[in-house]
């Protein structure tokens, strides 16, 4: 057994048993992390099963992304079980926080490819009567009538902590408008200040643990605007046009929501394909 294990291999060999390149046994020798075993007259390195054991540990702390000079500071320390085991534990906490971080950005990529999928058979002049569910959303303070500086502030800080706290599942963002106002012609969509809130949908699952608003159920007028985002108005005219010829009331908020995925890349720094959602009494 003991001529088993102190059998030894070349730098290449025991490279070669763990699919690695030599380079990185030199340059673990070079730093005093692992070091062989026989270093002969000549400058050749030899390495042992022995060293197997340990070799392993550092392989598994290199995977789980540990520093190199963490993972020599660990191996100096006199072993013990209970400074081992707290070891572990530590890594185990950060396996888990990043397993929670591609959880998340999972479901951010599904809900893109939801939205994208969704907007891709829609007519932009088609107007319909839907009736929708209540959809729980996060939404910024107000930024009605504020200056434009500190409503961009506003906005900038609550996309920052959206993104953050995990708020954000991938769902683009929306504006939140006055529906009364805009039945009544007094929105003007180029004046930043009549936007009320922005907005991010949040999954229902994510709602449940969670402080969130929510955009009510009931009957909403539906509309579409491809194109630059400057020429919105088109959009809100042709809905108020039809709410008009079709004696139907506005009330609650006008619900404009991008749709199209926001690292799709565009000619136009203004193109977006909205989705506007008006809520009819």
């Amino acid at each position: 057994m003991n001529e088993f294990l102190q059998k030894q291999l070349t730098t290449s060999q025991f490279a070669a048993m763990y699919g690695i390149n030599k380079r990185t046994l030199m340059y673990y020798d070079s730093i005093d992390l692992f070091k062989p075993a026989v270093v002969k007259e000549n400058g050749y390195r030899y390495y042992t099963l022995s060293q197997m054991i340990l070799f392993d540990a550092i392989q598994l702390l290199r995977k789980l992304r540990v520093p190199l000079e963490e993972i020599k500071a660990q191996l100096a320390k006199h072993y013990t079980p209970q400074n081992q085991l707290a070891f572990l534990y530590k890594q185990n906490q950060l396996l888990e926080q990043e397993m929670d971080e591609l959880r998340w950005l999972q479901r951010v990529v599904q809900n893109k490819i939801g939205s994208m999928e969704a907007i891709s058979t829609v007519d932009p002049a088609k107007i319909e009567i839907l009736e929708q569910v209540a959809q729980a959303i996060v939404i910024s303070q107000s930024i009605f009538d504020l200056p434009i500086e500190k409503a961009l502030k506003v906005l900038t800080n609550f996309m920052r902590d959206c993104y953050h706290t995990r708020s954000y599942t991938g769902y683009p963002d929306g504006y939140m408008v006055d529906a009364r106002q805009l039945q009544q012609r007094n929105f003007n969509p180029n004046s930043f200040c009549q936007i009320t809130h922005c907005f991010y949908p949040v999954d229902a699952e994510q709602a449940q643990s969670m402080t969130c608003a929510y955009k009510p159920s009931g009957r909403y007028l539906v509309g579409y605007h491809k194109g630059n985002l400057l020429q919105i108005s088109q959009a809100l005219q042709r809905l108020a046009d039809y709410a008009d010829a079709h004696k139907l009331t506005f009330t609650g908020h006008a619900y404009i929501e991008r749709v199209l995925d926001d690292i799709a890349p565009a000619e136009d720094p203004f193109y977006s394909e909205v989705r506007i959602s008006v809520l009819l009494e």
